[in-house]
């Protein structure tokens, strides 16, 4: 049986662009565990690679986001128009699992540990069902990922992710786990147990990358008392490792001291807003923006390098705060920003639901929208091209090379920890990375403004898909 496991991928540009990463997608690897060992597997990360089309698969797993839907369901339906099954699963599939039906042959809205064996196993036997829904155990179901099937030639800076734990307990207005998923982790022993005896490394570059790994987690500090015990457990193993949590475990200094000892290299953290009236309108309390300077400079401070994310297009922004946040980045003495986006109330999240209550969600909308780079809402204080204008002129001010410069200045001397350095030095390109979503100078980052990419825009003519409206 060949079964091909495809992570899709669509830049937020629109434009036919790749885009290797550090951290990539690991759903075919995680899919891929759950298929029986004697089948014939194929994984495919569009985020690195093209899709071969012409290849004689049985089974195709799909996994995608909002904003791939479009592209994903042409990729689907000309598998299938050649006889090939495919399953749909993912965030989207689950919210809209009815539309989903009607581009793939089976539909998975429950966790993947019971529910790709099962549907599997119905394939084998000639008995695929529409939908499958079983309820797993928890994360202690999570099986080994199957790292060994990672091909590192085409992405020669990957690293290899693991799960200690699903969820998050926080209910952040924005977030598409809000209301879905509950926060849950592994056993301590079964994680460490997995990097040590069945983790493959990334050789290239001369073993720089060699004993490095990340945790794929949203939030690996949702439970401090099982950070700190998964720490202790890494401290012997002298493993480099990087991982996404929230701000409130940057606020204690022990834990971030202890991760640091276990290994702990990078933290990415959802900062949002320099805003307080952002803050709030994201129902983010975890966030004190009053500590961000000294919580940055904490982590240097102990070997930790520390990249955030922002935001624009919140309740909370004004014209005033948008004008001024270069300038107040400029105080902080450290400038990390990785990711600048546009607030996106994605359809299952509680922001969709205020908004669409409020009538503020723009028309027109449609999946391909819903992207975290095109404004799909009306903010209160601003006018959609000003916020629009806004967004475009920070991406070219916050990723210029100089900020490289001024990161490198400020943190190459913060810390003597083994790979401080190194990760220091690789994590600048991450800066100018914060320009890639403005590059197609023709895109108009308004829902209902911008047209699907060419050859998806062809194929869905030519197939007569329609596309999946939301306003």
């Amino acid at each position: 049986m060949r079964i091909a496991v495809i992570s899709t991928y669509t830049h937020p540009t629109r434009l036919r662009i790749k885009e290797p990463s550090v951290m990539q997608s690991s759903v075919p690897e995680l899919i891929a565990g759950l298929c029986p060992p004697d089948a014939q597997l194929e994984l495919y990360n569009e985020k690195e690679m093209d899709i071969p089309l012409d290849r004689d698969w049985d089974l195709v797993f799909f996994s995608y986001l909002h904003a791939y839907y479009e592209h994903t369901k042409v990729l689907s339906t000309l598998l299938r128009q050649r006889g090939i099954k495919t399953i749909a699963g993912g965030r989207h599939a689950i919210q809209f699992a009815g539309d989903a039906e009607n581009y793939f042959d089976a539909v998975i809205t429950g966790a993947p540990e019971p529910n790709v064996p099962a549907a599997v196993a119905d394939f084998q036997r000639g008995a695929l069902k529409k939908r499958y829904d079983l309820q797993g155990g928890g994360a202690a179901d999570i099986r080994p990922f199957r790292w060994d099937l990672i091909d590192y030639k085409h992405n020669p800076i990957r690293l290899p992710g693991i799960e200690a734990s699903r969820g998050c307990p926080f209910t952040c207005s924005f977030c598409v786990l809000t209301g879905w998923e509950k926060y849950r982790y592994r056993p301590v022993a079964q994680v460490v147990d997995e990097i040590e005896t069945r983790m493959t490394w990334n050789k290239n570059w001369l073993g720089v990358f060699d004993n490095t790994f990340i945790f794929l987690d949203n939030n690996l500090g949702g439970s401090p008392k099982y950070l700190r015990e998964l720490c202790e457990a890494l401290i012997p193993k002298k493993r480099i490792w990087g991982c996404a949590l929230t701000f409130n475990i940057l606020r204690d200094e022990e834990l971030v001291r202890l991760m640091a000892k276990a290994g702990c290299r990078y933290i990415y953290t959802g900062l949002e807003s320099l805003n307080p009236e952002s803050i709030t309108s994201f129902k983010k309390g975890q966030n004190k923006i009053g500590e961000v300077d000294e919580v940055i400079r904490r982590a240097f401070n102990n070997g930790i390098l520390l990249s955030f994310g922002l935001l624009v297009g919140s309740d909370g922004d004004t014209e005033q705060y948008l004008r001024k946040l270069p300038e107040v980045l400029a105080e902080l003495r450290y400038f990390s920003i990785t990711f600048f986006g546009i607030v996106c109330p994605y359809p299952e999240t509680p922001l969709y639901a205020q908004l669409k209550q409020e009538s503020r969600l723009l028309p027109g909308t449609c999946s391909r929208d819903y992207d975290g780079y095109t404004l799909c809402h009306q903010p209160k204080q601003l006018g959609k091209q000003e916020t629009v204008e806004h967004f475009l002129r920070l991406c070219n001010e916050l990723g210029q090379v100089q900020n490289i410069f001024k990161h490198y200045a400020s943190t190459l001397g913060s810390s003597n920890l083994p790979q401080y350095r190194k990760v220091i030095l690789a994590s600048g390109p991450e800066i100018l990375s914060v320009r890639n979503p403005i590059q197609n100078k023709e895109r108009r980052y308004i829902a209902g403004l911008d047209d699907l990419e060419p050859w998806d825009r062809e194929q869905i003519s030519r197939l007569r898909l329609p596309l999946q409206m939301l306003s």
